[in-house]
């Protein structure tokens, strides 16, 4: 038996970027609110420069308050509902995921959007592969939720791994003492991901099951 393809039993997977592409209707989202909360507008033409920079320096060059960040993100969410029957799979993934749990791998996902929303677009796209869902709530202590997690289910740190799109991820990862793969085809830039040092960086979905079975 492969002793090391048992070593990961857990992933938690994040949801926006990483499974569906999203980055569009987020990026339309947060403009719309611009007036409502009074911060500037990020130009659609740099939104390459945008995906190649942390939240924080995002927040703070379209001069987002972070007082206002909770309400900002309820609203998001709030429209976001209306969006997620049009929202696409990134290509590979839901193979990927199936691949996961037909393997017997715990799969959790992870993010700051509702339960709802995320249920709704699961059985919409046939992929009710999770066993869990958590939600965060932060956009900066998403190490909190996931050590909340792994504490209440006696998670083992070496045989749980996050898979996220942002640098943020690495960041709670990190935080949480677990390992990371960082995904390529999300909200940000390869540079900014590498920037951050992630356990493993995959550029293909196959290469997700390539790294867990390793």
């Amino acid at each position: 038996m492969d002793v090391k393809r048992k070593m990961i039993k857990t992933v938690i997977c994040d949801f926006d970027g990483t499974i569906v592409d999203s980055a569009q209707l987020v990026y339309d989202l947060f403009n719309s609110f611009s007036d409502k909360y009074n911060y500037d507008k990020m130009p659609q033409e740099k939104m390459e420069y945008i995906r190649s920079i942390t939240f924080k320096e995002r927040f703070k060059q379209y001069n987002v308050s972070f007082i206002k960040v909770p309400r900002l993100v309820m609203d998001v969410v709030r429209e976001y509902k209306k969006s997620v029957p049009l929202l696409q799979v990134n290509t590979g993934m839901k193979e990927v995921l199936r691949e996961l749990k037909n393997e017997g791998i715990k799969l959790v996902l992870i993010s700051a959007n509702s339960k709802e929303n995320i249920k709704k677009f699961l059985k919409l796209n046939d992929m009710e592969y999770f066993d869990e869902i958590i939600r965060s709530n932060r956009f900066f202590g998403r190490n909190l939720t996931v050590n909340r997690f792994m504490k209440s289910h006696h998670l083992h740190n070496e045989e749980t791994i996050l898979i996220g799109d942002e640098h943020r991820d690495i960041v709670a990862a990190k935080k949480s003492h677990i390992k990371v793969i960082s995904v390529t085809w999300g909200y940000d830039l390869k540079d900014l991901l590498v920037s951050g040092q992630p356990d493993f960086l995959v550029e293909d979905p196959k290469q997700i099951l390539e790294v867990i079975h390793q």
